[in-house]
């Protein structure tokens, strides 16, 4: 299973784009209930680009350790509660965690966390043959557009090296 962010999930959603990580992923792609809420938030202001994500994303429960654990990074102020949620969730079930926040996937692999990149992400889609090489640097292109993102010119040599 891949708990994925709201930033990733967001981005994907945002280029309507969301069935490519459910296919990569094997329709285990799922989130918290706190990323749930970070991701449904924009509804409030009349975007509609959660809907789809919300739709094909499946929620995960969190148990008593899972809890415990999140009440435990309480004090890491510096990420969102999402992102402390899945961590707790993904540290006591064993799966892994997607993320774009750096600071995330320092904390994630602290606590044993296996972790991938948005990178990661977006190299395997063409590595696997969901989509050509091609489609992937459309779909930075888009994210990068809808989501003001920056990549470095070495970053985006990484997801199309071979």
């Amino acid at each position: 299973m891949m708990v994925i962010d709201t930033d990733i999930l967001s981005m994907f959603g945002k280029i309507d784009a969301v069935d490519l990580l459910v296919e990569l992923f094997s329709a285990q792609a799922v989130m918290t209930p706190r990323i749930r809420d970070e991701l449904a938030a924009p509804l409030e202001y009349g975007y509609t680009f959660p809907l789809k994500t919300l739709a094909k994303i499946r929620t995960v429960s969190l148990g008593t350790q899972a809890l415990d654990e999140y009440a435990r990074f309480q004090g890491e102020l510096s990420l969102g509660k999402g992102e402390l949620e899945a961590i707790a969730y993904c540290k006591t079930t064993q799966c892994d965690f997607a993320t774009n926040d750096e600071k995330a996937r320092e904390l994630a692999r602290r606590e044993g966390v296996p972790v991938i990149s948005l990178q990661a992400i977006l190299k395997a889609l063409w590595k696997k043959g969901i989509t050509s090489k091609g489609e992937v640097k459309q779909i930075l292109e888009r994210i990068k557009e809808v989501d003001n993102l920056v990549v470095s010119r070495a970053v985006e040599a990484t997801i199309f090296e071979d």
